[in-house]
């Protein structure tokens, strides 16, 4: 193993682009040495010869029984926001230690890239941090901690994952869902990883005619039967929803909107891949800009607070950013907009459908979990003034909290946020706020499935509480996600101002009867406002 330490100095930069990519002109290699640039990189280490599993994998499935010989190995660059180079003149012992430690301090380590020996597709498994956009707050969704080493030393850095296609073995699609399943695998650990050849693998068995229309089967692109396929083969439960029909573009219903349904996922940690039927391309939506200010657009979920996607784009390169609409366009990085043709894509007018790596027990989807707590709120308000009678027991102060409530509902001033968690992530979450202990007792001991959604309420008016801090939620809602079969059954926990309802799905019962739901109501002098969760590095 060869070390060589590069200053990235315009003259470093312009070294690194050629040991990239040559004399080729490529794009994504330039929108990564200008995110590295952004980060604040310095100096780059690279590392050869470096044996990675997923070039491996490609070399043995496709380019070992080429002609044209290629290499077997790979270059791996590291990026640090400090020079490192002295540190290599100490004793060897010393050199892990001083690594180890200067990584750490001020995110200094940016992250890794290797470099295939492959013109066409030159960027392989790659993790950077994610990016910093002027005033305005990054979310990352699919981030996960990632480990690299020199000489022993351990680098850690949290991204999510990146790689580029290398139009032999696989398009777009395969490489969007290496990037989905790689980020799921390594901050879940409830999947296997895959290669690109693997996955490939599981997208064309059967091969139908489709497939063969080009050698190796698969290589062109996948339709969306092939992608759920893999997805399914990799061990994900593959939610697919179309946002416009292919033909024509038109909306395929007027009540789901893409920008909404997608954020509900990535709010949820979960990459989402995202297709653009329009121009046959597919990339993965990893995060997404947020304003820390009041709601931007008109709607009824979380997204009116967004102003776009964050998403890696295996032919522009990482941390790419999709505007939600053409009016979002002006107030995000002109640098790392999408474009085809010289016009900025959007959500809006290019997302066609999109894919979920969802987890295999998961059966209830986002969207009908955001319309159970709707129609909940509704029917609910129906008997409001009996609920502020209860409370006004507590005091007048409390009976007003819950008018106004009510109020709110009816002037729809409450905006919903909609995520997938596990019960234990929802407990640590509730028991470390700033809800009343009172009521915390009252929540945290009851009985949930291990995956759980997660309905925050919040005001359209609401801003962040500090820098990249969440936003103070009024009332929130647990429900039911590994059930898909009584929407009625699904809603667990529902808290509102000064009151917190348990409904009991499996509430015991004598001699054997059946008992559908023990649904029980609780008021508290606290009204249980509180901070909802905050998605940061």
């Amino acid at each position: 193993m060869i070390l060589k330490g590069v200053e990235l100095t315009p003259q470093g930069a312009q070294s690194l682009r050629h040991q990239i990519s040559g004399e080729r002109s490529n794009v994504s290699v330039e929108a990564l040495l200008q995110h590295v640039a952004d980060l604040g990189a310095k100096y780059a280490i690279v590392e050869a010869p470096y044996v990675d599993r997923d070039y491996t994998s490609d070399y043995l499935n496709f380019y070992a029984g080429a002609f044209k010989d290629h290499a077997r190995t790979t270059k791996r660059i590291h990026f640090f926001r400090v020079d490192v180079s002295d540190i290599f003149a100490r004793q060897l012992s010393e050199q892990v230690e001083a690594l180890e430690r200067v990584s750490k301090e001020d995110h200094n380590y940016c992250g890794f890239v290797v470099v295939r020996p492959i013109a066409q597709g030159p960027l392989g498994r790659t993790v950077l941090r994610f990016p910093q956009i002027g005033k305005l707050t990054v979310r990352p969704a699919a981030r996960a901690d990632f480990q690299s080493h020199i000489l022993g030393a351990r680098l850690n850095v949290t991204g999510a994952p990146f790689i580029q296609q290398d139009m032999k073995l696989g398009a777009c699609a395969q490489a969007s869902i290496w990037m989905a399943g790689r980020a799921v695998e390594t901050r879940h650990r409830r999947t296997s990883s895959y290669t690109i050849a693997e996955i490939t693998s599981l997208a064309i068995n059967p091969t139908d005619s489709e497939l063969s229309r080009s050698l190796p089967a698969g290589s062109e692109g996948l339709n969306p039967m092939h992608m759920i396929r893999a997805l399914r083969g990799m061990g994900h439960q593959p939610l697919h929803m179309l946002f416009k029909e292919p033909e024509c573009g038109k909306a395929s219903t007027a009540d789901i909107h893409a920008e909404e349904v997608i954020h509900h996922y990535l709010d949820s940690g979960l990459p989402v891949v995202v297709a653009m039927a329009d121009m046959g391309h597919a990339v993965c939506a990893v995060g997404y800009v947020e304003v820390p200010g009041a709601a931007i657009r008109d709607g009824k979920t979380h997204s009116v607070f967004v102003r776009g996607l964050v998403v890696h784009d295996d032919q522009r390169g990482p941390y790419r950013v999709l505007p939600l609409t053409a009016g979002d366009i002006e107030h995000l990085p002109d640098d790392r907009l999408m474009r085809r043709q010289g016009a900025v894509l959007t959500v809006e007018a290019n997302v066609s459908h999109m894919f979920v790596p969802l987890p295999s027990r998961v059966f209830l989807s986002a969207e009908k979990a955001d319309i159970v707590v709707r129609d909940y709120i509704h029917l609910t308000s129906l008997v409001s003034e009996d609920i502020i009678k209860v409370v006004n027991d507590l005091g007048a102060d409390a009976g007003s909290a819950v008018r106004s409530f009510f109020e709110g509902v009816t002037e729809e001033r409450w905006v919903q946020r909609t995520y997938l968690t596990t019960a234990a992530r929802y407990r640590r979450h509730i028991s470390g706020s700033e809800m009343a202990e009172e009521m915390k007792t009252e929540i945290v001991p009851r009985s949930l499935p291990h995956f759980v959604w997660v309905t925050e309420l919040m005001d359209r008016s609401a801003s962040q509480e500090g820098p990249a801090g969440a936003r103070r939620v009024i009332g929130h809602f647990v429900l039911n996600a590994t059930s898909s079969t009584d929407y009625n059954s699904d809603l667990l926990i529902a808290h509102l101002p000064h009151v917190i309802v348990h409904r009991d799905v499996n509430p015991p019962s004598e001699d054997d009867q059946v008992v559908d739901i023990n649904e029980s109501m609780v008021s508290f002098d606290a009204s249980g406002d509180h901070l909802g969760r905050a998605r940061n590095v």
